[in-house]
C-alpha cells in the first residue's frame, strides 16, 4: 500500500492526470484500503484471529495487490504518454529533414523575444535566407541531392545557433534567423557570416556544388512589432536581395512597392499572350581585324500593353524563378532562326547569338529541343551561337559540359558569357567545347582608367588565344577602349560605341552602311602608309 501511495503522488503531481475524476476515485480506494488495514489490525489486538480473518486478510491482500498493479501500470503508461507527447511536440516544432526548428517554433521564439524586448527595450533582428541555386540542384541532380545539401547546410548553420540566436528551416530552401538584443550593424555582420558559410562549396556524393544565398533583414521595433509583420518584411527584403544580387538587404518601406510590382510581373509573365508581347533587338558585333560586322547578339524586349517596356534585368530573374524561362528562350530562339532564314535568303550570311539562362542549361532536354528547332528552318547550324554565363555552368559543370558537347556536335557554336565573374577553374575551361569567350563589360568599360581591369583583359585575351578561343569584348563605349582592345589583340567587340540594339528590319541597312564606312576607313589608313 505504501508503494501504491508513492505511485499516487506521481499521478497527482502530473498536470495531465491530477484533475481527472477516475484517478480521484482510485486514490479514494487507496485511502479506504489503508484505513481498512488499520481498522482490521486494531480489531485483531482485542481478540484472537479466526478463519474469517484469514479470508478478510486475503481480500485485503488481493485488493491491495490490484491497486498496486493498477498504479504501476498507470505510472508506466504515463511515462510512455509523456515520451510520445515529447516526441510529437518535437516533431510539431522541428523540421523532419534537418532537425532544425521549424516556422512554428521560430514564430514562438520571436513572440517571446518581442515580450522580452518590450521590457529590455533592446532591438531584435529577424532574417530570412533563400538559397540562390537550390532548384537547379534539384532539377539537375534530383531531389536526393537537394535533401543531402539541405542536411549539410543545416549542420553548418547549427554551429551558429545559441541562446540568443535561433536558426530555423522555414520550408523548401528558406531558412529563418531570430537574433535577440542585437542592432543593425550586428545583424548585417551576422548576415555576412551566414552568407560566407553558404558560399563555401558542398561536396555531395562526389559532386562539388556551389549555391549561395540571399538574406532579408527586418528589425524590431523599427520595422514592425508583430511576428507576422516582421517575417513578411524580412521576406520582402530577401527578394530585394535576390534581385539586386547584393547578398543581403535591410528592409525599407519603399521595398514594398517594388514587391507589389513584382507580383504584377509574375501574373503577367504567366499569361498565355506573353510570347506575343516579346520582341527581339540585335546588337552588332564587329570584327577588329577588318572592322566589318561579323555577327549580332539577340536581346529580348518585353512590351507590355499596360506596364509598358519592361527591362530584361527586371523580368528575366523573375521568369527564371517562376519557371517560364524555357518558354521565353524558345520564343526568342524561333524568332531568331526565322530571321536568320530570311537574312540568308537575302544573301546576308551572318551569325546571331542567343542567351541561355541557368535554368535552360540545367534542362537535360535542351539539346534535343534545339535540334528540333533547327530542322524547322533552312539555315546552317553554325550560324547560331548560344551564349551561356560562366556562373550558370558552375552549378553543375558535368551537365553543362555534356550539354555544350552535344550542341557542338550539332554544329552550333557556344560562347562563354560574362567571363571573369563565375569563379571557374582553368582546368574546367580547357575541356569546354566552346568557340569563344566574352569578357564581361565590368572589366572592359573602365579599362583605360583602371590598370587592374586592363591587366585582367590582357591576361584573358592571351589565355583564351592559347586555349584556342575567340575573344569578344562587350561594353565598348569609347574610341579609347576600342583602340586599347585592338592593341591587346581582341578579336571581336560590341557596345554602344558602334550601335545600340536595333530592330530586325534595320539590321541589313545598318550592316551595309557600317561595312562601307569600315572599308573607307581601311582604305584611308592604307593610303596614309
Amino acid at each position: 500500500m505504501l508503494r501504491s501511495s508513492s505511485y499516487a503522488r506521481v499521478l497527482l503531481k502530473d498536470e495531465h492526470t491530477r484533475n481527472l475524476a477516475g484517478w480521484r476515485l482510485l486514490f479514494g480506494f487507496v485511502i479506504l484500503f489503508v484505513l481498512g488495514y488499520i481498522g482490521y489490525g486494531l480489531t485483531l489486538l482485542t481478540r484472537p484471529a479466526a478463519l474469517a480473518d484469514i479470508v478478510v486478510s486475503g481480500v485485503f491482500f488481493s485488493g491491495g495487490l490490484f491497486v498496486l498493479v493498477t498504479m504501476h501500470v498507470s505510472v508506466q503508461t504515463l511515462h510512455y504518454v509523456r515520451e510520445i507527447m515529447k516526441r510529437e511536440r518535437h516533431g510539431w516544432l522541428h523540421d523532419s529533414l534537418t532537425n532544425l526548428p521549424n516556422r512554428r517554433l521560430l514564430m514562438e521564439r520571436i513572440e517571446q523575444a518581442i515580450t522580452i524586448g518590450n521590457l529590455t527595450k533592446k532591438p531584435i533582428a529577424i532574417m530570412i535566407m533563400d538559397l540562390n541555386r537550390f532548384k537547379e540542384v534539384n532539377d539537375t541532380l534530383g531531389h536526393h541531392y537537394g535533401d543531402e545539401l539541405l542536411i549539410a547546410l543545416a549542420q553548418r548553420l547549427h554551429g551558429i545557433a545559441s541562446v540568443t540566436c535561433m536558426v530555423a528551416r522555414m520550408g523548401g530552401d528558406e531558412f529563418g534567423f531570430a537574433l535577440e538584443a542585437t542592432n543593425k550593424k550586428e545583424a548585417v555582420s551576422f548576415s555576412k557570416h551566414v552568407l560566407a558559410i553558404v558560399d563555401e562549396p558542398f561536396v555531395i556524393d562526389g559532386h562539388k556544388l556551389s549555391i549561395g544565398g540571399s538574406i532579408g533583414i527586418a528589425m524590431y521595433p523599427e520595422h514592425g512589432d508583430v511576428t507576422q509583420q516582421l517575417l513578411q518584411h524580412a521576406d520582402v527584403a530577401m527578394y530585394a536581395a535576390k534581385r539586386s544580387g547584393n547578398g543581403y538587404v535591410m528592409y525599407a518601406a519603399g521595398i514594398n512597392e517594388s514587391s507589389l510590382s513584382n507580383l504584377n510581373l509574375i501574373a503577367t509573365l504567366k499569361h498565355p499572350d506573353l510570347k506575343d508581347q516579346l520582341s527581339i533587338c540585335y546588337q552588332p558585333k564587329i570584327n577588329l581585324k577588318d572592322g566589318t560586322a561579323c555577327g549580332l547578339e539577340a536581346l529580348v524586349r518585353w512590351n507590355h500593353p499596360v506596364l509598358g517596356s519592361v527591362s530584361p534585368e527586371q523580368f528575366i530573374p523573375i521568369a527564371e524563378r517562376i519557371g517560364v524561362m524555357k518558354q521565353i528562350t524558345f520564343t526568342v530562339l524561333h524568332a531568331v532562326l526565322a530571321q536568320l532564314e530570311e537574312w540568308h535568303a537575302l544573301g546576308l550570311n551572318i551569325k546571331v547569338a542567343v542567351n541561355l539562362s541557368m535554368r535552360n542549361l540545367s534542362d537535360e532536354s535542351l539539346p534535343d529541343d534545339i535540334a528540333r528547332a533547327l530542322t524547322s528552318y533552312n539555315i546552317p547550324p553554325s550560324s547560331l551561337i548560344l551564349e551561356v554565363t560562366e556562373s550558370s555552368m558552375m552549378i553543375n559543370p558535368e551537365l553543362a559540359n555534356a550539354t555544350l558537347t552535344t550542341l557542338s556536335e550539332l554544329g552550333v557554336q557556344c560562347s562563354i558569357d560574362d567571363f571573369g565573374t563565375g569563379y571557374s577553374s582553368l582546368a574546367y575551361l580547357k575541356s569546354l567545347p566552346a568557340a569563344e569567350i566574352k569578357i564581361d563589360k565590368s572589366f572592359v568599360t573602365n579599362m583605360t582608367t583602371d590598370d587592374n581591369d586592363a591587366i585582367i583583359v590582357h591576361a584573358t585575351i592571351v589565355m583564351a588565344h592559347n586555349m584556342g578561343y575567340r575573344v569578344v569584348a562587350e561594353g565598348v563605349e569609347t574610341a579609347e577602349v576600342l583602340e586599347l582592345l585592338q592593341i591587346l589583340g581582341c578579336d571581336v567587340v560590341q557596345g554602344y560605341y558602334f550601335s545600340k540594339p536595333i530592330p530586325a528590319d534595320a539590321v541589313p541597312e545598318w550592316i551595309v552602311w557600317h561595312n562601307k564606312q569600315s572599308q573607307r576607313y581601311v582604305s584611308s589608313r592604307l593610303a596614309l602608309r
